[in-house]
């Protein structure tokens, strides 16, 4: 893997559907506690990249990008759950 930013967007624009990526767009908001809404970009993938680089740290995303690799590799759905009442945030 090289720059995590680019590895999540190279995975999501290959791999993912619009829905999909808009999805992980949200868990990103929830996960930092931040709207949705204020992902700015020209599209989809445009606003991914905005909040992977902005509203991640440097291990958050290298996490993420990983996650998301093994779970396209493995067929299942690239979006990690939403965090429960009970799981931490980081």
């Amino acid at each position: 893997m090289g720059d995590p930013v680019d590895d999540i967007i190279r995975v999501a624009s290959l791999t993912m559907s619009e829905d999909e990526a808009d999805r992980l767009i949200g868990w990103i908001a929830l996960r930092t506690g931040r709207s949705k809404a204020l992902a700015t970009g020209d599209d989809t993938i445009s606003r991914l990249r905005h909040v992977a680089e902005h509203w991640l740290d440097d291990d958050q995303r290298r996490r993420l990008a990983g996650w998301i690799a093994r779970r396209v590799a493995l067929g299942e759905d690239p979006v990690p759950p939403a965090p429960g009442p009970g799981r931490r945030r980081t």
